[in-house]
């Protein structure tokens, strides 16, 4: 447990110390003192193949699909992956509900959404597939 906890603090400290931020201003509705204010917008690049490497490495680490799917949605969470890393981690999973639920997750993290259709071959079933595809393509509200 204590291998569990120490690899998850790493991971979170190599992924979001090799993140690099990039500030722009963007004006913002809001006023301050009678005068629109400018607030900096932060881009986070898509992880790098280290990034994806390392993420996926602790992933496989683990024995159970929970603790998979719990260091998956930090990762993502941390840094946004690209739709071909997110495959491969959806891969580490023993069943399709727990890569829907991932993939499903991931989505507002992901860099080419656009790509996300390649997701198909990951999935055992194509109801699951299509049941995952439903949900990320809802408007949100």
């Amino acid at each position: 447990m204590k291998r569990v906890f120490l690899a998850l603090a790493m991971l979170m400290v190599c992924l979001s110390g090799m993140a690099q931020h990039h500030g722009r201003e963007h004006n913002d509705r809001g006023h301050h003192n009678g005068r629109p204010h400018q607030r900096e917008v932060v881009y986070v690049p898509c992880a790098s193949p280290e990034q994806a490497d390392l993420a996926l490495k602790t992933i496989e680490n683990q024995s159970f699909d929970d603790k998979k799917l719990e260091i998956a949605r930090l990762c993502v969470t941390l840094v946004p992956f690209e739709v071909r890393d997110l495959m491969r981690i959806a891969e580490k999973f023993s069943f399709d509900d727990n890569r829907k639920e991932f993939l499903i997750y991931a989505y507002p993290h992901c860099c080419d959404p656009e790509n996300y259709y390649a997701l198909r071959d990951c999935f055992s079933f194509r109801s699951n597939f299509d049941e995952m595809m439903e949900k990320v393509q809802r408007p949100l509200r």
